[in-house]
This record gives structure tokens, C-alpha cells and sequence, in this order.
């Protein structure tokens, strides 16, 4: 197997383990949702998307290096290299800067399609840009590399760091970061895969070079923006359905360009009928929820695929791909047999 197929992690004391992707994943169970339960929110129109919080113990999680216990005493973010005014903030400083709250869903890079490395959180910080003004990078800057308290890095380029978008977050659902997903600071940037989103994060060095961070030099993506996806949340796979119109629910998420339309099939993609979108709130990058009704649904065993459009126009790719190294690609399908 290329050793790029491969995840790091932390073991024991400091000691790095290499994993097989399965085995990661099986050691990984129990620490995701799941499936977001989009049926319960059926009757909450079109707010549906933004109540269906997914709990801090529940929310998923990836951690490379471990997860450290920061003093916020002690802790402090820099941003510095080439810039004009270094800063460096403690985090009481941090958090009396403006606040900025936004929903947002995240994704792991390492979810399959349709997986439950997804979650979704009401997010509370600062924006970063006004941040990076006062530092005022210099002309000959083209990158930023992130590192955080455990020793984890990535790099973004100049423009994707300046969006206005981007944010640092100390907040989570309304209660300071958990440990596991960042204590005290992390930064966000909406349409991008976890991964490079740094917890824990300590200081933002611009560069004048690309710079791949701890998962790109094992060959992961280094743009890693969020591949446009639906998914079937309910029923699930090899479920056993009966009745005359059957509800079938499910999510889509994109990046900026958000979703503009989810189709259904109900005959392994031989035809398609519009799914629609009963939840589709702003940030684009929250997912939006989408039901279909299955009009008497023939018995017999039947396989149903979803795809999704975003707000450019473009069809989400009907080609298959593991997630390594851009993020998983392909439409979500399940396998039903109709009583």
C-alpha cells in the first residue's frame, strides 16, 4: 500500500502509530454523528437546516497529533512573517475583539460519500481579516502557514486567507471550544475541508513560498476546498419500507456557491426527479435538507441515488472516488426493498 494511504496519529506517549485508512476508520467509530435525523426536522420549514445543531460530544472528530491540554494563561496567537506589524494576542485580548457569530457545517476530507464525519455547530469568534489589515502584509507574500499548539500545520494561499469570510472561533454552540475540537482558538474557513482548518491554533506566518502543511506532504490536497455532495439520510441502506407514498429525506452541501437543486432516483439512475428543498438557509456552507416523496413505490428490491446541483449550475460528478487525496466524489446510493 503507498505509505500516502496512510494516516498518522499519536499513540501512547508521543509515539506516531501508522494506520491503515480502515483501520483509522474503525478506530474512529463512535466519534461522528452518524446521519443528521433530517426527518425530525421536517416540520421546521425553512429554518430546519439551522436548528438541526449537532451536539459538541457528538460532532466529528480527527486529530493527528493528539489532542493538548492549552493554558489559556499561557496561550497565545502570532501573526507574524511578512508582515508589516507583527501581533500577538492572549486570549482575553482575543476575546474582546468584535464578535462574529454564524452557523456553519463542517466536513472531514476522510468522509465517504454520504458518510457522518459532518456536523454542524453555531459558531462565535472574530473575523480574521480586519486582523491581518492591521498587520498589513507586504507585497511579496503568497502564502499563509498555520501551526497549532500540538504540532500541527497547513498553508493556505494569499487570497483564500483573506476572504472575509474566514474567521477565528473560541465559541462552539454557545460554550467556550471543547478540548477535542480546538480549546482555546481554531480558524474557519467557510467551504474548506477540516483539515485545514487548525484547533488549537497558535500563530499565522506569512511566507513568500507554497507551503504544504503535516496531511499535504502525505499527499492530501492542499486547496482541499468541500466537494458539492447529497445524501439519502433516510431510509437507510437495506431498509425494509412499506406504504403508498413514501417520505425519503436526506442533505446536500457545496462550498460558496451553495446548492441549487437536489435530484432523486429511484431506479438506479435511470431517471431523475427533482427532490425538493425544503431548508436552505444562508451561509451557502450550511447543508440544506431536501425530501421526496415516493408516490407508490413498486415492490421489490430498489436502488436510489441522489445528486446535487449548486448555485453555479454545476452537476455534482456521477464519478466515483475514495477520498484520498481531494475528498470523496460519486453519488450516494442505497438499496431499499419495497413490502
Amino acid at each position: 500500500m503507498d505509505r500516502r494511504r496512510f494516516f498518522s496519529m499519536a499513540a501512547g506517549a508521543g509515539v506516531g502509530v501508522l494506520l491503515p485508512l480502515t483501520a483509522y476508520r474503525y478506530m474512529m467509530k463512535g466519534m461522528h454523528t452518524g446521519y443528521a435525523n433530517v426527518r425530525a426536522y421536517l416540520n421546521d420549514g425553512p429554518d430546519a437546516a439551522l436548528r438541526a445543531i449537532t451536539p459538541n460530544d457528538d460532532f466529528y472528530l480527527m486529530s493527528s497529533h493528539g489532542e493538548p491540554a492549552v493554558d489559556p494563561e499561557k496561550w497565545s496567537l502570532t501573526i507574524d512573517g511578512l508582515v508589516d506589524h507583527p501581533l500577538r494576542f492572549s486570549y482575553d485580548e482575543i476575546r474582546r475583539l468584535p464578535p462574529f457569530q454564524t452557523p456553519l457545517t463542517l466536513e472531514c476530507i476522510s468522509n465517504s460519500v454520504g458518510g457522518g464525519l459532518i456536523g454542524h455547530a453555531q459558531w462565535r469568534g472574530t473575523l480574521l481579516h480586519p486582523l491581518l489589515e492591521r498587520a498589513g502584509i507586504k507585497p511579496q507574500a503568497k502564502y499563509a502557514a498555520l501551526y497549532a499548539a500540538e504540532g500541527y500545520s497547513t498553508g493556505h494561499t494569499l487570497e483564500r486567507i483573506l476572504r472575509p469570510e474566514n474567521f477565528l472561533a473560541w465559541e462552539m454552540n454557545g460554550e467556550p471550544l471543547p478540548r477535542r475540537h480546538g480549546f482555546p482558538l481554531r480558524v474557519i474557513l467557510p467551504g474548506k475541508y477540516g483539515m485545514k482548518m487548525p484547533k488549537w491554533l497558535t500563530r499565522i506566518e506569512f511566507v513568500d513560498h507554497e507551503f504544504l502543511g503535516f496531511w499535504e506532504w502525505q499527499g492530501w490536497s492542499n486547496s482541499a476546498e468541500r466537494q458539492l455532495q447529497a445524501a439519502i439520510d433516510d431510509p437507510r441502506d437495506r431498509a425494509r419500507i412499506a406504504g403508498t407514498n413514501f417520505v425519503i429525506t436526506g442533505w446536500a452541501v457545496a462550498n460558496e456557491a451553495g446548492v441549487s437543486k437536489v435530484e432523486i432516483s429511484a431506479d438506479g439512475g435511470h431517471t431523475w426527479n427533482t427532490a425538493p428543498i425544503f431548508s436552505n438557509p444562508m451561509p451557502s456552507q450550511v447543508w440544506a435538507f431536501w425530501k421526496y416523496v415516493w408516490i407508490d413505490p413498486p415492490k421489490g428490491t430498489h436502488t436510489i441515488l441522489v445528486r446535487a446541483t449548486d448555485g453555479d449550475g454545476k452537476l455534482q460528478t456521477s464519478s466515483s472516488s475514495g477520498e484520498w487525496p481531494d475528498g470523496a466524489t460519486g453519488y450516494h446510493e442505497i438499496t431499499v426493498e419495497v413490502t
